[in-house]
């Protein structure tokens, strides 16, 4: 009978300090996620901060901008 509670308090520990160690793991890895806009002129996607914007329309190189106007 003592070999059994020894074995369940043991399991209960193993799951409440996996489940503590798997939330830090968790909550110290962010994501940075960032918005991606299309060139009009060659549908191409890139970021929203790499892209040119003219109006409404993005694209992304100068020579399609310039294409475009």
């Amino acid at each position: 009978m003592r070999i059994l509670v020894l074995i369940a308090i043991g399991l209960l520990l193993y799951v409440i300090i996996g489940n503590l160690l798997r939330r830090n793991r968790t909550s110290s890895t962010t994501i940075s996620a960032e918005k991606m806009v299309q060139c009009k002129h060659c549908k191409l996607h890139i970021l929203e901060d790499e892209a040119l914007r003219s109006g409404d329309d993005f694209f992304c190189s100068k020579e399609h901008l310039e294409s475009e106007k």
